[in-house]
């Protein structure tokens, strides 16, 4: 931010990575009380499953940060749960919070003139600041040349795994989809001006690139396929590729509200413009509709339909499948019985994935994950079958096919629960869907085992874990307001509270949100935690999202004024209406500081990561490819009305009536909310009341390095327990 330099501050550094101002020493006991839950968050997630074309080797790529490790690292599996191998593959250590954002599994390329078989293609940034580039990991032994060493090439000793960076600018790379035929590449770039997120494709198969198997750089080339459109900055989102290689599915973000769908066909060598799809019937207003997900059949003899979630039709977003040919629609979960669904789901879905024999999905329940399938073939061919897990703890909240490999029947899904994060198990559909029963609503469910991968699941808790409660509260509107509520006795004390806030502001705390310090809390604290879902939050609808657009920001740190008077007035006898503290991170950490701001005199503190401090200087500094459609959710600041009233909310301007202590942490490299807005805070606010300030070097919106991560959740840790359990306040 112009005119806020980390460098004019006295910085103390009290640990790898962090700049601290005013925070003192952090007593051991704190750093070793903490081991156990930092064992059982280091959790395990999916890439996907390898494509290597041989049959030795039919494994899972997941990704996992190890004990000694500063950040995550790639491992391989094998897909067979009886074994219990857990192969590391990357070892590089570049010293920064590096992001590796996908790893996408190839069954090879040509682009050096030999082929490269195996391995992936990587985005990774290297500091947090997510200019993502794209890198190509592949082991020699699996490929028809020896490459030399590349110039650039990252050291990844003593792994066997190699890693070429294919782009080397400081542009942002991102959304790669490889072709079922593994002979086309597509992905997004802002490559044209550094702000239009374009989308490009690049042949895998017969590249005729001209790059030779030697040690010089090689740089990717790629042929432009959809181009800017329409005023402002375009951000393209290239989606799916037809299972005939002629089409891509793309869709055009301008905010989480409005997103619009397009196909461009990419035969011949000439650029052709996307084309804008309209669904049949739709009844929801076009700026206000969305379509994500859309998936291609993987079916050849369907290659035109086109599966994806949208509200078109209502305030969910639904499943439906579209008939490109045709020009008709088929509704699967939509709620709106004179549309013949399927099976009507009032509820949110999402998780969208289209294999060749059947199509899964995740219906939101109130935070809750609930995962459905629908076969194409067999005995309950399109009924759409609730899937439930036998004698299984733990929601599905990601999951993949290894249908590349021909075993589109075999998952591997990704498990959270209220005592682990992050464990992997193996479901096989094949059977399956021949034993489908009726429950007592008469809706069609099927009963699925899950087989854990024991090498890919965190540490058990030890110590004693919470299920959540749904609470909820009436606003100052009438509005029903939901939160994840977790008591360390049922409910049995009064105890002390912490209110931490989601970010977004479209997402929204589920059953399985915890912050780092959770079990502490806790446990070691005896404090509740409660995680609303003011409006805005994604989960509940179009029409609650919006609720907080605009002109109606602060209507959400209403709710927060509400939820305070609902403990106060209804929950005596377990929680402490005297002992609350307030946290969140990005958009979380905006309400952190507006919650200090109108809420000071009943709140014993504040704790804030990578948070928005002033609006107008946020949006004129936030990234460019992002800018505008910040401004859709935030409001406008070139407009002077807008600017006005975004000046008038902004806590900035309003830090002096901050009465209650505050603890920022916030990545030097951020890129969406730069770490100016925590330093002008610093400031103002420490003029008046106690406040620590860590910036966290090489890191991002959001900590991947381990030093980062371990010192600034003591620091809370020691911030809490000064600021909410002391009387010496």
């Amino acid at each position: 931010m112009p005119g806020y330099d980390p460098n004019d501050y006295e910085f103390s550094r009290p640990a790898e990575h962090i700049k601290a101002l005013n925070v003192g020493p952090i007593p051991q006991r704190i750093f070793d009380d903490m081991i156990k839950y930092n064992d059982t968050a280091r959790g395990f997630a999916i890439n996907g499953f390898e494509f290597t074309g041989k049959s030795d080797r039919e494994s899972i790529i997941v990704t996992h940060r190890p004990m000694e490790a500063q950040v995550a690292q790639l491992y391989r599996i094998p897909s067979d749960v009886r074994s219990a191998e857990l192969e590391r593959l990357t070892y590089f250590d570049i010293g920064s919070g590096r992001t590796i954002r996908s790893f996408m599994p190839l069954l090879g390329e040509d682009w050096r003139g030999a082929w490269r078989a195996g391995g992936a293609l990587m985005v990774m940034d290297l500091t947090g600041n997510e200019n993502f580039q794209l890198w190509r990991y592949w082991e020699d032994e699996d490929s028809d040349a020896t490459f030399p060493k590349i110039q650039g090439e990252l050291d990844n000793r003593p792994g066997k795994g190699r890693f070429e960076r294919l782009t080397h600018d400081e542009y942002s790379y991102h959304s790669v989809t490889v072709s079922q035929s593994n002979r086309l590449l597509v992905f997004a770039s802002t490559k044209e001006n550094g702000k239009d997120t374009l989308v490009y494709s690049t042949k895998l198969i017969d590249s005729d690139t001209g790059a030779k198997a030697d040690p010089s750089p090689f740089l990717l080339p790629s042929r432009l396929i959809a181009s800017k459109i329409g005023k402002g900055t375009s951000y393209w989102i290239p989606e799916s590729i037809s299972v005939d290689d002629k089409q891509v599915a793309l869709t055009m973000y301008h905010s989480h509200s409005y997103r619009p769908l397009y196909i461009v066909e990419i035969t011949g060598t000439d650029t052709k413009e996307p084309e804008l799809v309209t669904l049949p019937g739709v009844t929801e207003k076009v700026e206000e509709t969305s379509y994500s997900s859309p998936r291609f059949s993987r079916d050849p003899a369907q290659a035109h339909v086109l599966y994806l979630i949208t509200n078109a039709y209502c305030d969910f977003a639904s499943v439906v499948a579209y008939d490109t040919l045709a020009g008709t629609v088929i509704h699967i979960t939509t709620p709106e019985t004179d549309l013949c669904p399927l099976r009507p789901i009032q509820w949110e879905t999402q998780g969208l994935l289209v294999t060749p024999s059947a199509l899964f999905f995740r219906a939101n329940v109130e935070g809750w994950q609930t995962m459905y399938a629908v076969p194409f073939s067999g005995t309950y061919a399109h009924e759409v079958l609730e899937v439930r897990m036998r004698d299984w703890e733990g929601s599905p909240v990601a999951y993949a096919t290894d249908m590349r490999n021909g075993r589109p029947s075999q998952l591997v899904v990704h498990f959270n629960s209220f005592r682990m994060n992050g464990f992997l198990a193996s479901l096989d559909f094949s059977r399956v869907f021949e034993e489908a029963e009726r429950d007592e609503r008469g809706n069609w469910f099927v009963s699925a085992t899950p087989r854990a991968y024991r090498q890919a699941a965190p540490s058990p808790p030890q110590f004693w874990v919470h299920p959540p409660k749904l609470l909820k509260f009436k606003s100052f509107d009438g509005l029903e307001v939901p939160c994840m509520y977790y008591h360390p006795h049922g409910g049995r004390t009064a105890v002390p509270v912490v209110i931490n806030i989601h970010g977004g502001p479209e997402s929204q705390s589920t059953a399985e949100t915890r912050i780092f310090v959770h079990g502490y809390l806790l446990n070691e604290f005896g404090c509740a935690v409660i995680y609303p879902n003011v409006r805005g939050s994604t989960g509940y609808g179009k029409r609650y999202c919006a609720m907080d657009d605009v002109f109606k920001r602060e209507d959400s740190v209403k709710d927060i004024g509400v939820l305070l008077d609902h403990i106060e007035q209804n929950m005596k006898d377990e929680l402490l209406s005297s002992r609350i503290a307030v946290m969140g991170g990005s958009y979380g950490g905006y309400m952190v500081y507006a919650s200090l701001v109108h809420f000071s005199s009943r709140l014993r503190c504040g704790l804030a990561n990578f948070g928005i401090a002033h609006w107008p200087s946020f949006l004129e500094n936030t990234a460019d490819r992002r800018r505008d459609q910040r401004r859709r959710e935030y409001g406008d600041e070139r407009d002077a009305g807008v600017r006005a009233f975004l000046e008038r909310i902004s806590p900035l301007n309003n830090a002096e009536k901050i009465t209650a202590p505050l603890s920022i942490a916030h990545g030097e490299e951020d890129s969406r909310v730069p770490v100016g807005e925590a330093l002008r805070m610093w400031d103002i606010v420490s003029k008046n009341i106690y406040m620590e300030l860590m910036v966290c070097e090489l890191e991002g919106h959001g900590f991947k390095q381990k030093s980062v991560i371990e010192f600034t959740n003591a620091a809370k840790i020691h911030f809490l327990e000064r600021f909410l359990l002391s009387d010496a306040n």
